[in-house]
């Protein structure tokens, strides 16, 4: 149970199939709570079903419209996480009969056939589990559920009861096709006795029982710290009144794994189980629903039902076990590790940076060398004049050439002329000429003049 806990036998479970039974030797037919055994990826839990206890009814809710088979989650059947498998056992070499006439057994061998294969199979599984106790990693870290940033909420709103039976009243639904095969594990009917005693007070009690992960039912969304592991929440009773009663009480029932989590809806009567419903959670929808009730052998109930309104949401994960708070815990300290990393690069490449010498200003006689042609560097004078020129020039969007000004002038800038370069001639642009004006048509001659006259 506590490699089970410790996430030990997922990696064997991912690649063989495991059984889980009780004791031979154990004559009652209670059963044991199947969770650890789903929650560790056993394939098959064998339980007694002729006995509908807690273990049947979770059962029940997990396997009901699947066929038989339900899918587990995909990190439980991961290949990267399957145990290696072990190589098989050497053959012994062929027995061989002594001088006396016995058969004498090979060397691999301490007994008959039998006691050699049951040797082998335990010395197979010693094996595996000794591999599993020799990685401390796989063992004492859980390889699932893994952490959820973000948990899922379903609000319960438990609204009336309808039709509970009296205390001596059954009222079988037949209509399952199990109840032919089984007809006395089912209830007979028998009609109320109509006294005052058997008038039922009945209560609601909402459960979880999660298969991985956190779950918990509280009053509010975000359940204060002590209110945490609460997993069973029950309403007011309703004293005398079984037909009918309305309760209007909200749970929320928070889970990190919807879709692994069930809910038990019970209906007590003075401590006592009258009647009860399982469902996943992850398969609830929202609105206004009718939850059809059982009997404590497990057949529905005839018009006995349960109405809800539900809602579903989201909430940050605040709370959870004790595992993956510190797993969420080491993956913020990780992330905030890198950063840190991160930071300090960027800080050294800036400080790089800053402690380099800035672009020089040129300088008379300096030499700018651009692709193969090297240039000269010059200082013309600037007087206010050509200034106020360039800024004219500039501000009417056109752009001007004019000569350098003549040398001398206290103020002054950096031109390039060229040095080493061939001297090319200065192109000055120019504005393009309109082109010509269409010229008047030529005037009609005489003769059409002097019949335009006539």
């Amino acid at each position: 149970r506590l490699l089970s806990e410790q996430g030990g036998w997922l990696p064997l479970t991912a690649s063989q199939l495991v059984r889980t039974y009780p004791s031979p030797t154990r004559w009652w037919s209670s059963n044991s709570h199947p969770l650890a055994a789903w929650r560790a990826g056993v394939q098959m839990v064998a339980l007694n079903l002729q006995t509908n206890d807690a273990p049947v009814q979770l059962h029940d809710a997990l396997f009901r419209g699947s066929g038989g088979y339900v899918l587990k989650p995909a990190a439980l059947r991961a290949s990267d996480r399957a145990l290696t498998p072990s190589p098989p056992p050497k053959k012994a070499p062929p027995s061989t009969p002594n001088k006396r006439g016995s058969v004498t057994p090979g060397r691999g061998g301490s007994g008959g056939d039998r006691a050699s294969c049951e040797g082998s199979a335990c010395g197979r599984l010693s094996s595996e589990m000794g591999s599993l106790q020799r990685e401390p990693s796989r063992l004492g870290k859980p390889l699932w559920p893994p952490p959820r940033e973000e948990v899922h909420r379903t609000e319960l709103k438990v609204l009336s009861l309808h039709r509970l039976p009296t205390r001596d009243e059954c009222r079988p639904l037949l209509t399952e096709p199990h109840h032919a095969f089984v007809s006395h594990l089912s209830d007979s009917p028998r009609p109320p006795s109509g006294s005052s005693a058997s008038v039922s007070s009945p209560r609601v009690a909402v459960e979880l029982h999660a298969i991985g992960g956190f779950c918990a039912v509280a009053r509010e969304p975000q359940p204060p710290p002590e209110a945490q592991g609460v997993t069973r929440l029950v309403t007011a009773v309703a004293e005398g009144n079984g037909l009918n009663p309305s309760f209007d009480e909200t749970f929320h029932c928070l889970a990190a794994e919807p879709h692994q989590t069930i809910l038990r809806v019970v209906v007590e009567d003075e401590g006592r189980l009258v009647a009860y419903e399982t469902v996943m959670l992850g398969s609830l929808r929202c609105g206004y629903r009718c939850l059809h009730l059982r009997s404590p052998s497990g057949t529905r109930i005839d018009s006995c039902c349960l109405l809800l309104h539900i809602s579903i949401g989201s909430e940050p994960n605040t709370f959870g076990t004790v595992e993956e708070l510190r797993s969420m815990v080491q993956s913020q300290r990780a992330l905030i590790a890198q950063q840190s990393r991160d930071i300090a690069h960027l800080s050294a490449e800036l400080s790089r940076l800053g402690s380099q010498p800035s672009t020089p200003m040129l300088t008379p006689g300096a030499t700018l060398t651009v692709g193969r042609a090297s240039y000269g560097v010059a200082l013309f004078p600037l007087d206010e004049q050509h200034a106020s020129r360039q800024h004219a020039g500039a501000a009417d969007g056109r752009r001007r050439f004019t000569d350098p000004p003549a040398r001398g002038h206290p103020s002054s800038y950096a031109g390039i002329s060229s040095a080493s370069a061939p001297q090319k001639r200065r192109q000055v642009m120019r504005p393009r000429p309109r082109p010509p004006a269409e010229p008047d048509p030529p005037p009609p001659p005489a003769r059409a003049r002097a019949r335009l006259r006539f």
